[in-house]
């Protein structure tokens, strides 16, 4: 609460017609693996879930794994597993290993809600999904869904 009384404090000092309706307070994460989770509905094959490296990485590897919705855990486990950044969330050079369980249950979770809203959904993307270490689960940072009209 006074961290956010101190920011609109000092955004007022400095444009005092500013209107100010709401702050947004999120968590920051540092500690993570960047992800992307994937959905495009395809006319043959119905909603498909992609993986693959987030952030800087999905624009600079070409690593990513699909899967036909809805799959369970253990597909999901084998996605993560294609995907040769998979080492990365093994925890490599003093990292700690990402919560790759938790990672398997959002990518499976995300592949149910695909087939539940099939109809309605044309495309989402979750990029990027940081995994974090293991224990702490996975946090979207960022995501976009495209409804059909």
């Amino acid at each position: 609460e006074a961290a956010c009384h101190d920011v609109v404090s000092r955004s007022r000092r400095h444009v005092s017609s500013a209107k100010i309706d709401a702050v947004v307070i999120s968590e920051m994460i540092v500690d993570g693996i960047e992800m992307m989770v994937g959905v495009i509905n395809d006319d043959v094959f119905g909603p498909t879930v992609l993986l693959g490296m987030g952030g800087i990485y999905a624009e600079v590897l070409d690593d990513k794994s699909y899967r036909v919705a809805p799959f369970d855990a253990d597909t999901a486990v084998d996605m993560i597993a294609e995907l040769r950044g998979a080492a990365l969330l093994a925890g490599k050079r003093g990292k700690p290993p990402s919560d790759v369980v938790a990672l398997a249950a959002a990518l499976s979770a995300v592949s149910r809600l695909a087939w539940e809203l099939r109809e309605q959904l044309v495309e989402l993307d979750i990029n990027p999904l940081f995994v974090r270490p293991k224990g702490m689960g996975v946090v979207a940072a960022d995501a976009l869904a495209v409804m059909a009209e």
